[in-house]
């Protein structure tokens, strides 16, 4: 398990684990998030993104990355989860005028690919509500 900038592709820190590891073990990933973030200047701190895979779709990970707002620093986050029924039907409602290219991580458009916003969607009970 790793955590890298987007901006330097630097590995801030990482945790190598056996084989069979559990994917939603949170003491493994909050031990990652803290050392990667401790890893990051002062002067870098202001806004922050933390982007985990469905394997960091934890309710720890989550409250954890709550707690880590301040009057000086602001932590957003993106976490995958999987595709269920319910998420299909409202993507199928969602109108095409709601669909803009996407972009790669460099910022350049990616051709072909397409993002849309579900914020509000979400009734996944337990989980934060979502900001936007």
């Amino acid at each position: 398990m790793a955590a890298w900038p987007a901006n330097t592709d630097e590995c801030l820190a990482m945790e190598l684990r056996e084989g069979n590891a559990g994917a939603n073990t949170v003491a493994d990933h909050l031990r990652v998030l803290d050392a990667a973030l401790a890893q990051i200047p002062r002067s870098s701190q202001a806004k922050i993104l933390v982007r985990v895979d469905g394997a960091g779709a934890t309710h720890g990970l989550l409250k954890r990355r709550q707690a880590l707002n301040t009057t000086r620093r602001t932590v957003r986050y993106t976490v995958g989860w999987t595709i269920t029924p319910e998420d299909e039907r409202a993507i199928a409602r969602l109108p095409e005028a709601a669909w803009e290219t996407s972009l790669r991580q460099d910022g350049e458009v990616q051709e072909g690919y397409f993002v849309a916003e579900l914020t509000g969607l979400n009734t996944r009970e337990g989980w934060p509500r979502a900001c936007g």
